[in-house]
């Protein structure tokens, strides 16, 4: 008995882990995404402070410098996340990221168990 209890816990561990890299090279991705992104906009940021000075204009403070880069930036992400590809990318992080969790908690439930600690539920710690 003792060992099958410890293959289900080494499985376990092993479950936890592969969760664990699966949102690894995710979060990996999803990275990927968003450099792209701060890299596009610091062009377009870039060229709008280009333009400006071609005609002649200043950006007078740093409150009007923030409102021009954060135009820039909305744009950007907003354009960047309508792509499929994005979206993807974004959907397979999250769900990875609750799987993680998922395993991460029955993991911590085995752990609990055999320490003889007392484990509580999402309804038990609602109540704290």
């Amino acid at each position: 008995m003792r060992t099958q209890q410890h293959t289900c816990e080494i499985s376990q561990v092993l479950k936890t882990f592969d969760a664990l890299i699966q949102l690894s090279q995710a979060s990996f991705d999803y990275q990927l995404v968003l450099a792209d992104i701060w890299i596009k906009a610091f062009s377009e940021l870039t060229r709008e402070l280009a333009s400006y000075e071609a005609k002649g204009e200043t950006i007078e403070d740093w409150r009007q410098f923030l409102e021009v880069w954060s135009n820039i930036f909305d744009r950007e992400f907003a354009q960047k996340f309508r792509s499929e590809d994005a979206q993807a990318i974004q959907g397979k992080f999250l769900k990875v990221g609750m799987s993680y969790w998922v395993e991460q908690q029955h993991l911590l439930e085995g752990v609990r168990k055999n320490l003889d600690l007392p484990i509580c539920n999402q309804g038990d710690e609602s109540q704290i």
